[in-house]
């Protein structure tokens, strides 16, 4: 065996080494978990599923999550389309800042996000200014209400609404690349076609073909976001449960042996049903974004052509409204943590009392540059080891297409992917019932809050690394090779000097999503030793509003994650290509 063909089978272990390693730290902790729940309960996992079908509260919770999930989709459909195309169509100025701007919802912290909303339909907010009151549904709202006899309807429109808001920057990722890169030439020789001779039959046969993965894709992901919702749930809708949520509130005391058995078996039924429906939706995701992916690769090396039309009115008003709905809910945010309201009189004021009280921590609740210390620690923790196991998996899976091994490589594919169907409460759950409760002398290691965010964080990597690996050209790395380079500096220079961007993409967006992980960390944390700053936040509201300080010192911690985040992606956005990001 040549030094060659031992550096190759060294290569070949570390990918496959990465791989399971990744998998197994993935599944491993919800398996045991599995397992103490049926210890506990008495019951497998077949019949806690046939109980769950039984129950009228989680046949409810599993109607509202679907139902909330499907509209939150097609809402951002409807909504976000039109915006990628004006986006995509037009040359507009400073385009790379109207991406960033309508790009920022997906990198921001779910927290920060509801508090943003909540903060718009709060009391003084400007919707109950104008007679709409979603948050006490009084008002038109309360009318609807009784005139439908829905019950809180003003939560579940808030809802939708922050999830629209969150979900509508994937409808850009995917949508708006594709229609900018496009030729405008095919549209022109398709109206001289009997294909294309009408608006109809365009849409039909290019349009449809050319977007409707990227928009099917988009469309899927929308529909596990929303499904795998907690904080926009928690603090939107306290008055209906998701699946996630009823995980959440039944957790803390399940899988403890002679203490709430129901409580078990809610979690056990519950995180298999979901796991159940969240995996055949991550499939169709794949499938659809390997077919997006060819498409949009045909398209960028087709000497694709950047649209010179000048945006006409309409585009202008559909973009500047876009605009003001990304970044509205995070002015409040801003704005509430200078407001203070007197209890007495209900009348607002504005002074720096609130983050001088949330950086002191005086309220039985930790400082803000303490749980900023926490965020950042696990944030460090987590691109050390995401980021290099990401590019690790990246390279397997291309290594084996590149060896025409297309089956084994969607598996991996799909096998690295789990965490996405797994959604952060169920990975908190699992490392809490799994590992936690079986050697309880873990919860001393400071490490462990951080292990989600790995998890979490390195599917993204991936999404983000395979494309740019898939665009490299082989031929320089052989090149260097016949050039008399080690396999070390060829690998060097033939292809990771083509990858900085997409490295420090993927590097800034991984810790900018560890620092506004919620669901794990809210699971996992113990008040005053591992909270984060999106815990800070839920802790601070979630203490009773006698005192006036209290919620506007919540949002003086939500700016601060807000803030650390949008430095963290546009640094991402610095190094993303005009033509890059059809996807994540």
């Amino acid at each position: 065996m040549t030094k060659t063909d031992q550096q190759n089978l060294l290569v070949r272990i570390l990918q496959w080494t990465t791989v399971c390693s990744f998998v197994t730290l993935t599944v491993l902790p919800l398996l045991y978990a599995i397992a103490r729940l049926e210890s506990v309960t008495g019951i497998n996992s077949v019949v806690a599923v046939g109980n769950f079908f039984s129950t009228p509260s989680s046949l409810e919770s599993l109607k509202f999550t679907l139902l909330e999930a499907t509209i939150s989709t097609i809402a951002t459909v409807i909504i976000g389309l039109p915006i990628a195309w004006y986006l995509g169509r037009y040359n507009w100025k400073n385009i790379k800042l109207l991406r960033a701007i309508l790009a920022v919802p997906f990198v921001t912290p779910s927290i920060v996000v509801a508090m943003g909303f909540l903060m718009l339909i709060d009391v003084g907010g400007p919707l109950t200014t104008i007679g709409v009151d979603l948050r006490l549904e009084t008002g038109l709202i309360g009318d609807f209400a009784d005139l439908t006899n829905w019950e809180n309807p003003g939560h579940f429109i808030a809802l939708i609404a922050a999830h629209v808001w969150f979900n509508i920057s994937l409808i850009m990722r995917f949508v708006e690349p594709t229609l900018s890169t496009m030729d405008r030439t095919w549209e022109e020789q398709m109206r001289f076609l009997p294909a294309g001779q009408n608006r109809l039959s365009r849409i039909r046969n290019l349009w449809l073909p050319i977007i409707g993965p990227a928009v099917l894709c988009a469309a899927t992901l929308c529909f596990i976001f929303s499904f795998t919702s907690f904080a926009l749930v928690r603090w939107l809708t306290p008055n209906q449960d998701t699946l996630e949520t009823m995980m959440a509130k039944s957790g803390g005391s399940a899988g403890i042996y002679d203490y709430r058995i129901d409580t078990s078996e809610v979690v056990l039924s519950t995180s298999i049903v979901q796991l159940i429906i969240l995996s055949l939706a991550i499939i169709c995701a794949t499938s659809i974004q390997r077919r997006h992916s060819t498409i949009h690769s045909i398209i960028a090396e087709s000497d694709a052509k950047q649209i010179s039309a000048k945006p006409d009115n309409l585009a202008k008003l559909i973009i500047t409204l876009g605009v003001c709905f990304a970044i509205i809910p995070l002015i409040f945010v801003t704005i509430a943590s200078f407001r203070i309201r007197n209890t007495t009189t209900g009348e607002f004021s504005y002074s720096t009392d609130a983050w001088s009280e949330a950086w002191s921590g005086d309220y039985s609740t930790t400082a803000i540059p303490d749980a900023l210390s926490n965020s950042l620690i696990y944030c460090l923790i987590t691109v050390a080891f995401a980021l290099p196991m990401g590019w690790i998996i990246s390279s397997c899976i291309n290594r084996l297409e590149i060896e025409q091994k297309a089956t084994t490589a969607k598996i991996v594919e799909f096998a690295t992917m789990i965490p996405l169907a797994l959604s952060a409460v169920m990975i908190g759950l699992g490392i809490l019932l799994g590992l936690l409760k079986w050697s309880p002398d873990l919860f001393g290691w400071a490490i462990i809050p951080a292990i989600p965010h790995i998890i979490i964080t390195t599917p993204f990597v991936i999404r983000i690394l395979l494309p740019a690996l898939r665009s490299v050209d082989l031929s320089y790395y052989e090149q260097a090779i016949m050039l008399g380079m080690s396999p070390i500096k060829a690998w060097w220079h033939g292809k990771v000097s083509f990858l900085r961007a997409p490295l420090v993409v993927a590097g800034a967006l991984t810790m900018a999503f560890s620092l506004g992980e919620f669901g794990a960390s809210w699971i996992l944390v113990r008040s005053g030793s591992w909270d984060t700053l999106s815990v800070l936040i839920d802790q601070l509201m979630s203490q009773p509003k006698f005192n006036p300080l209290i919620q506007p010192m919540a949002m003086a911690a939500a700016t601060v994650l807000m803030l650390l985040t949008f430095i963290l992606f546009f640094i991402a956005e610095r190094f993303r290509d005009n033509g890059e990001g059809s996807g994540f």
